[in-house]
């Protein structure tokens, strides 16, 4: 494993983090980007040129945008907001959307379940199944947990020896072969977007080139 994918901080803090789902859900949220870019250039082009039966007021148009572009922003990168930080006294699940974290000692942990929807981390040596965990560290959080930090985190407490640890799954969750259809759902998503924007791209050619010939 390169030093890259070892994530860790100047005081020997590991960190646990979050990765996009895949390279289309990318893809999908810039073409949301742009279909909205066009739409905002048209409103802008409808008050420049000053055009008859419509009328535009272009600071709260561009505010109203703006918010668009925010709050596709967070929901496609929030990811980025929640993480685990841990070492070898503390492991800490933070939340910076809500400012809001949850920690716990490691000499505390006695077991360690892990299944498809996170890692569950217990003071008791033997819990059962309806018991809530003291610490739970889910493996999707607006994106999928990062294959080489979740790596490096599972091997720590596995080299715990106080700790016993127990694996329901043999692939990550949200890299197996079914996620495949998550990123084809997002491709086609993303040229759905690409054939909505071709209207308004056109539109944009027609208002200039009206403008131009001074018809508006």
């Amino acid at each position: 494993m390169t030093k890259k994918n070892q994530i860790t901080t100047a005081s020997g803090v590991k960190k646990l983090r979050y990765t996009y789902t895949n390279k289309a859900k990318i893809l999908f949220y810039f073409t949301i980007i742009f279909f909205f870019l066009l739409r905002l250039a048209i409103n802008v082009q409808i008050r420049l040129y000053d055009v008859e039966g419509y009328q535009i007021y272009l600071l709260p148009t561009i505010l109203y945008y703006a918010l668009i572009f925010f709050a596709l922003t967070l929901l496609f990168f929030a990811y980025k907001k929640f993480y685990t930080l841990y070492d070898g006294q503390r492991i800490t699940y933070v939340n910076q959307l809500l400012r809001r974290s949850r920690s716990i000692a490691v000499e505390e942990i006695c077991f360690a379940r892990m299944d498809t929807l996170g890692i569950y981390l217990y003071r008791q040596a033997s819990p059962a199944k309806e018991d809530k965990a003291d610490l739970f560290i889910p493996f999707f959080r607006f994106g999928i947990i990062d294959v080489f930090s979740a790596d490096t985190f599972f091997r720590f407490l596995i080299d715990q020896p106080h700790i016993r640890v127990e694996k329901k799954f043999k692939i990550l969750p949200g890299y197996t072969n079914k996620w495949r259809w998550v990123s084809i759902l997002y491709a086609v998503l993303a040229i759905c977007m690409l054939l909505a924007s071709s209207t308004y791209l056109q539109t944009i050619i027609v208002l200039y080139q009206a403008a131009e010939a001074g018809l508006i």
